[in-house]
């Protein structure tokens, strides 16, 4: 029961807290293929469902967490250093034997050290990113809400509703001291209907991300650029107020179907669209202009397939495919200026050992191809890559006493970055631990990760550490 409590909190509370993007809504929901290694992951870890989420009894856990990035190797527009620190509490709740609801919150503090010119928190995250021609610190701090509610509206038939929203501010310390007002709200919506052998559903998901960036400076102090990709700019007139308006708006729908819960052999597979538009816009004083309108289109298909061998063994395979297109549009001349399409495929094979309830271990590996084609057209340029991707790993989880429990993980593996000029694959090292103990009041759990990225043939690396430390009462 420990393990599972811990696992729950760490999909709710782990989930999304890469720092650049803690704060914010992923366009494309990402698998939690390994999160519970001794259960599979199920409908909701594959594709966000609210209605196939599932939990008994009551719940209340609080966490801490601090993660620190040290960019020895960096591109451009990226900080020297990066430090996140976040908060978050959650509960649930059962209000009758048929419907629940969690609700959370979790405030997030991030800082970005030595960041030249962009004003973008990720400046690689936008095509048409805006940039002055100052180099300083960057404190970005918010909260962020989430409810989900989930019923049993007939025998056999469940709804679930979940919804966030969340306001994050920054400031940065230099001259003319930009100010960045984020908001951004993600609903949910899904139906599942389980039967004795097999479960179907449908889902759907709107998102919307407004972000505002505003500079106000002297006429000739300071100059401002926005970016048609990363290898075009305009310069924008003087003016005493340079803001831009960045609107992101997203769905994705899909369905899902599983079969053998609770059995020997069990499996589960998802289908899912998505689309999203972005619509850039710069004011100059108090005259608004058009700068470029950016859509995405794609299609996500995730899956597993769950075995329990004889004896204390099970095996799981997974695979995972997505395949996305974009375009985005000049709006000052009309006319195309980028073009840009993504495949990737990634199958993993898990075998758990689990011999008593006090020992578990298991051994992993997973490898897929990605293909990444990007133009750009006003200044030809074009960034063509492909290649194999793998990964990897192991871990156990023992019992060092009735009360304490040990857990530990290491992986190696190879990644093909997108927009990384100057480098074709990374090799990263990844070494979590995670130390837990039950007292009389509830569980505490600390743990520590280290992640080291290392570029080829560059002589330099990116070193990420993350502490946590989680109390949880149920």
């Amino acid at each position: 029961m420990m393990s599972r409590i811990l696992h729950f909190t760490a999909a709710l509370f782990l989930a999304g807290t890469v720092a650049l993007s803690a704060f914010e809504n992923p366009l494309i929901w990402k698998p939690v293929f390994r999160e519970k290694v001794d259960e599979p992951p199920g409908v909701y870890g594959l594709t966000g469902n609210p209605a196939a989420y599932r939990y008994e009894g009551d719940l209340s856990a609080f966490r801490l967490q601090g993660r620190f990035d040290d960019r020895d190797y960096r591109r451009t527009y990226d900080p020297v250093s990066m430090r996140n620190l976040n908060a978050g509490f959650l509960t649930v709740r059962n209000i009758d034997e048929n419907a629940f609801f969690v609700a959370g919150i979790h405030y997030d503090d991030c800082r970005q050290r030595d960041l030249f010119a962009s004003m973008e928190k990720d400046f690689y995250d936008d095509y048409f990113s805006m940039a002055d021609s100052t180099t300083g610190d960057v404190s970005y701090y918010g909260p962020q809400l989430r409810i989900l509610y989930n019923v049993k509206l007939f025998p056999q038939v469940y709804l679930g509703l979940e919804g966030n929203y969340g306001v994050e501010r920054s400031l940065k310390d230099t001259f003319p001291e930009t100010i960045t007002i984020m908001r951004n709200s993600g609903y949910r919506a899904g139906l599942d209907y389980r039967a004795n052998r097999f479960s179907l559903g449908v889902f759907g998901r709107y998102y919307d991300d407004q972000r505002s960036y505003e500079a106000v400076k002297k006429y000739t102090n300071v100059k401002t650029y926005t970016y048609f990709g990363y290898n075009v700019f305009y310069h924008e007139n003087p003016a005493s107020r340079s803001e831009k308006t960045r609107t992101r708006r997203g769905l994705e729908y899909g369905g899902h179907f599983g079969f053998g819960e609770n059995r020997k052999l069990s499996g589960d597979l998802s289908l899912s669209g998505i689309r999203r538009a972005s619509h850039a816009k710069i004011t100059r004083s108090s005259h608004t202009h058009e700068r470029g309108l950016w859509l995405r289109k794609g299609l996500h298909i995730t899956g597993d397939l769950n075995y329990a061998l004889e004896g204390p063994l099970a095996l799981r395979l997974y695979a995972e495919r997505l395949r996305f297109r974009d375009w985005a549009e000049s709006l000052i001349s009309s006319t195309l200026v980028i073009e840009n399409e993504e495949h990737s495929d990634r199958y993993g094979a898990l075998l758990i050992y689990k011999p008593s309830l006090a020992q578990e271990a298991y051994l992993g590996a997973e490898s897929g191809t990605v293909s990444y084609d990007y133009a750009e057209y006003v200044f030809p340029f074009e960034s063509v890559r492909s290649g194999r991707e793998w990964k990897i790993y192991a871990g156990s989880g023992l019992y060092m006493s009735p009360k304490t429990r040990f857990c530990f993980d290491l992986s190696y593996s190879k990644e093909i970055p997108r927009f990384y000029w100057d480098t074709e694959s990374f090799r990263n090292t990844d070494v979590r631990i995670s130390l837990e103990q039950l007292f009389s009041f509830g569980y505490i759990t600390f743990d520590i990760e280290y992640v080291n990225k290392n570029p080829e043939n560059v002589d330099k690396s990116i070193s990420k550490y993350a502490l946590g430390l989680s109390y949880i009462r149920k």
